[in-house]
């Protein structure tokens, strides 16, 4: 069965409006797309807006009774995790029948910033998020994107957790973080363990490959044998910004997964999350 549930489009970041990806993936036979435009962030151009979330939602779903023949269509949301915020409660989006919802890390807040700063903007911004608000101390940067993962899969509800470890995007332009260092594994290590006792699942993720930024998927082969090892269930995705990209690298990731240690990836369904065989 071939699936997708990390799709963007028009309504935040992504290249082409709703139906022409949902042609797409009936082009390349896909079986169920699942939609997930990133949720509203104040001041940020790159999210849904607070006003176009009804709208957003109704599209998917017409979609969804349009093509009902041809593909299972499922609308859901990317929820952005800002430390500072209230715990998610969800009672704002509970009304839209989102049929799931991703839960990641991209802002990292320091006091001071005039703007909102991600880890996956520009290769300038990591830089400014370095230079500036972590006085040039990259590792103290990475620490804390670590902790907020911690913090989300602590004490949110999600139905998987996006791009682990996708504080590594820029490395491969800035040169700041050596996967290989005992702290970095340890402090990853320590999350996992959360992710693991909160039975969250995470995703194969293929998009900084897709733009070209990383060699890799998220989450690195060293990071992916650590999650096989707790038992922590995987989604494929290809975090796709462009029709295009709905598949990309998936015969790959599904490779990286079985080499970490793994039978098996979760879908979801009418029915529910369940497990098939990679």
């Amino acid at each position: 069965m071939k699936t997708n549930y990390h799709t963007h489009c028009s309504h935040c970041d992504g290249t082409g409006n709703p139906e022409s990806i949902v042609l797409a993936a009936i082009e390349k036979n896909f079986d169920i797309l699942g939609f997930s435009s990133h949720s509203p962030l104040p001041g940020a151009d790159w999210t849904l807006t607070f006003d176009g979330v009804e709208e957003y939602i109704a599209e998917i779903r017409e979609l969804k009774e349009k093509y009902r023949d041809k593909i299972n269509i499922l609308v859901g949301m990317e929820r952005d995790f800002l430390p500072s915020e209230d715990r998610w409660t969800f009672r704002k989006w509970q009304n839209l029948d989102l049929d799931y919802v991703i839960g990641s890390v991209h802002i990292i807040e320091r006091e001071g910033m005039p703007q909102l700063y991600s880890v996956d903007g520009s290769v300038s911004e990591l830089k400014t998020l370095i230079d500036v608000y972590f006085k040039g101390d990259a590792r103290k940067l990475v620490e804390a994107y670590y902790d907020a993962v911690a913090l989300m899969a602590d004490r949110e509800t999600m139905d998987f957790i996006g791009h682990f470890d996708l504080v590594k995007k820029h490395n491969k332009a800035l040169g700041f973080l050596d996967e290989n260092t005992t702290w970095y594994k340890d402090k990853v290590n320590s999350v996992l363990d959360i992710i693991a006792e909160k039975g969250q699942r995470i995703e194969i993720n293929t998009g900084g490959i897709s733009r070209g930024a990383t060699d890799t998927v998220y989450p690195s082969r060293p990071i992916l044998e650590e999650c096989c090892r707790r038992g922590i269930p995987i989604v494929i995705n290809s975090d796709s910004h462009h029709p295009d990209h709905l598949d990309f690298y998936f015969p790959e990731a599904k490779e990286a997964a079985r080499k970490a240690g793994y039978r098996e990836h979760w879908i979801l369904t009418e029915k529910g999350w369940e497990p098939i065989a990679l």
